[in-house]
């Protein structure tokens, strides 16, 4: 699993929008959007942010795991 369907799964799970999110992680939706696409990579605050707003570790939110 990516980094952008990791945030996009986290986010699902507590039936947030991308501009709830945004607003919590304090970026804008495009830029939630670029991320949950893997089209930009988050800053180191932005993840530390993710992290600790969904209690999830840094290794966590950014580990590639394959899926089937």
């Amino acid at each position: 699993m990516k980094l952008g369907k990791r945030i996009s799964q986290l986010r699902e799970t507590r039936q947030l929008t991308q501009g709830e999110l945004a607003q919590i992680l304090g970026v804008t939706r495009a830029a939630l959007s670029h991320y949950e696409n893997d089209r930009r990579q988050p800053a180191y605050e932005t993840l530390k942010k993710l992290a600790q707003y969904f209690s999830v570790s840094m290794e966590y939110v950014m580990e590639e795991v394959e899926s089937n």
